[in-house]
């Protein structure tokens, strides 16, 4: 082996067989040292759904109950899917309301919230994909939600496509039930102390 073209060639030659035996093993190594790990599946304290309508109730510091409630609606606008959101959240001191959208919303649009014939709340939304509506109008709401039968909202999207969403109050009823059970939690563990 003193020329050194033989000895290039068989270099070449080995590293040509070996290199991708050695790079898939590489590979492998680095990818269950990367591997990232999976959430774990976090269990609610409650959790339920009714038709478009879902619960879920967690606990939280002290024994604490917190809830909320959400009308989902999914739908395409301009080939990207998009979603609004909307509903009721509990803590154990207040409630408030949420309107959130992936894609947006127009910055100074309108949202509109009317349960059947009442008049209609009308609240600007800031720039960005939620609006959380104050504790007082909330339970105004909340509280025409929980007599009426249907509830429209609408606003215009951050794309400037005007959005309306329907949801029926007949299965929002039925979960508002059993949240109430879980927040009366919140009202024991206070007389027990």
């Amino acid at each position: 082996m003193k020329d050194p073209l033989v000895t290039t060639v068989l270099v070449l030659a080995i590293g040509f067989c070996v290199a991708p035996v050695l790079a898939k093993a590489a590979d492998e190594g680095a990818m269950s040292e990367q591997r990232v790990p999976m959430p774990m599946k976090r269990d609610h304290l409650f959790e339920e759904r009714a038709g478009t309508w879902k619960a879920t109730c967690d606990e939280m510091e002290e024994n604490k109950v917190y809830c909320r409630m959400f009308h989902i609606e999914q739908f395409g606008e301009w080939k990207a899917k998009n979603f609004v959101q909307v509903g009721p959240a509990w803590t154990p001191d207040s409630v408030g309301f949420v309107v959130a959208t992936y894609q947006g919303f127009k910055a100074g649009t309108t949202v509109t919230i009317g349960i059947d014939k009442h008049s209609r709340h009308k609240i600007t939304a800031p720039k960005g994909n939620n609006l959380m509506i104050s504790p007082e109008s909330a339970a105004k709401i909340l509280n025409e939600m929980e007599k009426g039968h249907k509830m429209v909202v609408t606003f215009n999207s951050h794309s400037g496509v005007r959005h309306l969403t329907l949801a029926d109050l007949g299965s929002y009823k039925a979960l508002l039930v059993k949240v109430k059970g879980h927040m009366a939690k919140n009202d024991q563990a206070t007389n027990s102390e």
